[in-house]
């Protein structure tokens, strides 16, 4: 995809664009395009040999036939039929008659007269005469609108049987032969009648006894003609009818999958309505008339009618089978909404049907050809003012062009192989043609109303003449509001003499806002290329904005070429749209940012734990007990003395005489009772007591069993230890600096009463466990 808004573009002169003032050469000017309308006509088998649930099922059937015909002004005749086998009965009964639906009433009073579909009984002629329901029919096509296409379906569920009709004749052998042969003539004026006969039989009936029952041509090419087809079973017959009807009505269909509704639980179903829809019905196939429906559109916050189209009728509301019929329908994701009080239903289900109203538009260039010459041929579909691109929806569709004249008829095939919605072929116009030249382009298929288009044109002589074309740089356009497509367009001038041309547009999409740039080509003798940009408004409607360009003369107003184009006009990308790649690089940086700092908060947090930290008390010449830092930030501890000796404790959180540790950088902080925190670092001497002194070290450097031989070394009340500062000397760090002036085992101005050289009042003499180190050999402490 280009987007082509370089620095000489945004420099350049937007000119605003010219609209042609009448239609396009070869058009005349038209109504919005609309569904042609249709004459239906139901025949429903009411013989004796029906179930219930057959009847239920027909009756369905019969609702989804009248509630798919979805074009304006068409017309619908609902006819049940059986037999007359004495006086006072009917082979026939008319049970709606024809009746144009132009309003919610008219709809909902065909879904009650449905209701008068029943099974006969004998009295009432109970036996089956096809000859008489379809010469019904005939009358009521014949009645009707010659403009409107023509459908009659014939549902039933046996063979013909009129052996008890004295209608055809003395002899009950030969009377079904006869009703048979009158049944014949007359499909085949329903088949002159321009009318389509769909015979569907279900249950008893076979495929023999319905074989030549089929007439004409469906919808579309695409679509397959009408045939007899029988379903094993009445429940197959709505789907059947469905199917049948989408050929002979052009109609889409896109079924919901069936659910259980619960009483008292609302269910809801969801179908889509595509944007191209300009009529739609959803048909709900309730299966108990108490069953309740609400029909929410996308995005709407009241249910329909209040919300969902331009003009929407509910109805069916009191039987099995409920509709809602919506003119330009908001397009997407519906909500049906069922709720039932009173009952649980098995396999409720619905049915979304639409249809599209379109136009064709129809190009040729150069509009004016000369004998011998190729010709581009390009057409677009529009539906609901803008060209349909859709690959989806295309792809149903038929395309068909030809081109007439006095070289004869050549078939245009016509392709789009860039799926931007614009099919073109190419034809050379034969060397001996003169005089009119006719093109006609006709599209049709499943969804669509089907059009076809016809421009009418003279061949030019060859000579003096000015002709040109128009090429995109990109064939499937997509552009912001206030973007641009370029292209450029060549001028061939045959002429002699300078042309000036202008560029101008036909039937822009409403809302599209186009200008161009330049809007005039000076075209010397020769050949002459010029650059171009269609602009779009800063305004421009998302969606598909579509127009035809020409190129016109401005000396003659002839047409000098033009060419259809399709612009995808998609919201301006945001700043989150436009840089994702940086915000998620940024986002991936950020994510692995907080994560290190996340592991290095938790490395921080894990090392300030007392884990592995052990507290030993020193007392007079030995190492006594010791305890070991758990998973906690602070090692509380108490001092003691029982008849072991000096002793450590685990202390409590409140514990008014506990000792605390915790961890500060390479060392420790410890606070006692009554005194502040202060630093002390591993292997250091903290006095905890008369006589008695704590060291703390730290996993590896954990005292060893050398040291612990020499008792000296580390004892408080023989001096330092080598390893750690002397008194007076320049400590090394703070920790060291606070011990040699705090700590009273480090030396300072104080004379330290426990230095070797003074008497130590722990000494020998003095030694209240003398006795026990010289005497008692079970003394613990010897």
């Amino acid at each position: 995809m280009r987007r082509p808004m370089t620095l000489m573009a945004l420099a350049a002169v937007s000119v605003p664009l010219v609209l042609l003032p009448g239609p396009a050469p070869g058009l005349a000017r038209e109504d919005p395009p609309s569904l042609p309308p249709m004459q239906v006509v139901v025949l429903v088998d009411e013989s004796g040999s029906l179930s219930d649930d057959d009847v239920v099922r027909e009756r369905e059937a019969a609702r989804t036939i009248a509630f798919s015909v979805l074009a304006p002004q068409s017309e619908i005749s609902v006819v049940g039929f059986g037999s007359s086998n004495a006086p006072g009965q009917s082979a026939v009964n008319v049970v709606c008659k024809p009746a144009v639906l132009a309003t919610e009433q008219d709809r909902d009073a065909l879904a009650e007269c449905i209701s008068g579909l029943h099974r006969r009984k004998p009295e009432e002629g109970a036996d089956t005469d096809h000859a008489a329901a379809l010469k019904q029919a005939l009358s009521i096509v014949r009645a009707g609108d010659a403009g409107h296409k023509k459908v009659v379906f014939l549902l039933t569920d046996g063979v013909l049987d009129v052996r008890a009709s004295t209608n055809y004749g003395d002899n009950p052998d030969r009377r079904n032969a006869a009703a048979k042969a009158e049944a014949q003539r007359t499909l085949d004026q329903l088949a002159a009648a321009k009318a389509q006969v769909w015979p569907l039989g279900f249950g008893a009936a076979d495929q023999a006894a319905l074989k030549g029952f089929a007439r004409g041509k469906s919808c579309a090419a695409g679509a397959g003609d009408p045939r007899d087809r029988v379903v094993s079973d009445s429940s197959e017959l709505t789907e059947a009818v469905a199917e049948a009807f989408s050929s002979a009505g052009c109609v889409k269909y896109r079924p919901i999958a069936p659910q259980d509704l619960d009483r008292g639980s609302p269910l809801d179903l969801r179908g889509t309505i595509p944007a191209v829809a300009s009529e739609a019905s959803i048909i709900v196939y309730k299966r108990d008339k108490r069953v309740q429906v609400e029909y929410l559109a996308p995005g709407a916050r009241r249910p329909a009618p209040e919300e969902g189209g331009s003009n929407i009728q509910i109805a069916g509301q009191a039987t099995e089978v409920e509709t809602i019929r919506i003119s330009d329908p908001v397009p997407g994701e519906w909500t049906i909404r069922l709720s039932s009080a009173a009952v649980s239903v098995k396999d409720v289900e619905a049915t979304v049907v639409y249809q599209a109203a379109v136009r064709t538009y129809l190009t040729v260039n150069p509009p004016q050809p000369v004998a011998g010459q190729e010709v581009d041929v390009e057409m677009q579909v529009w539906a609901r003012n803008r060209a349909i691109t859709d690959a989806a929806e295309l792809s149903t569709l038929t395309f068909a062009a030809t081109m007439s004249g006095s070289g004869g008829r050549q078939k245009i095939p016509l392709t789009d192989p860039d799926a931007d919605g614009t099919f073109s072929g190419k034809v050379t116009v034969p060397e001996r043609a003169t005089g009119d030249l006719t093109f006609t382009g006709q599209v049709t298929g499943i969804g669509i109303g089907g059009d076809t288009r016809v421009l009418n044109t003279l061949l030019q002589s060859a000579g003096k003449v000015v002709q040109g074309s128009i090429r995109f740089d990109v064939n499937r356009a997509t552009a912001h509001p206030g973007g641009e497509i370029t292209g450029q367009i060549t001028v061939r001038n045959d002429s002699g003499e300078p042309a000036r041309l202008r560029i101008v547009v036909a039937d822009p999409t409403p809302g599209a806002d186009f200008s161009i740039d330049p809007a005039v080509v000076d075209a010397a003798p020769g050949t002459t290329r010029t650059p171009f940009a269609l602009k779009l408004g800063g305004r421009a409607a998302e969606g598909t904005a579509s127009a035809t360009v020409r190129l016109v003369d401005d000396a003659t107003s002839a047409v000098a070429a033009e060419r259809l184009v399709a612009v995808q006009v998609v919201p301006e990308p945001t700043f989150v749209t436009r840089y994702r790649w940086w915000i998620l690089a940024a986002g991936v940086l950020l994510v692995i940012g907080l994560a290190y700092l996340a592991v290095r908060l938790r490395a921080r947090y894990e090392a300030k734990k007392v884990r592995g930290l052990i507290v030993r008390l020193h007392a007079t010449g030995m190492t006594g007990e010791e305890i070991v830092g758990g998973d906690s930030m602070v090692l509380r501890f108490t001092v003691g003395t029982d008849f072991s000796g000096p002793n450590l404790q685990p202390a409590g959180a409140r514990d008014p005489e506990a000792w605390e540790v915790r961890r500060s950088g390479t060392g420790t902080v410890v606070n006692g009772p009554g005194s502040p925190r202060a630093p002390l670092a591993f292997g250091a001497r903290r006095r905890v007591g008369e006589g008695l002194a704590i060291v703390i070290t730290d996993g590896g450097t954990a005292e060893t069993a050398d040291d612990h031989a020499d008792t000296d070394r580390y004892d408080p009340f023989q001096g330092a230890p080598s390893s750690m500062p002397v008194p007076g000397q320049r400590a090394e760090d703070e920790t060291t600096r606070y011990a040699a002036a705090s700590d009273p085992f480090g030396g300072g101005p104080e004379p330290d009463p426990f230095r070797a050289a003074d008497p130590d009042p722990f000494g020998a003499p003095a030694d209240p466990f003398a006795d026990f180190h010289t005497t008692d050999p079970g003394n613990p402490f010897r």
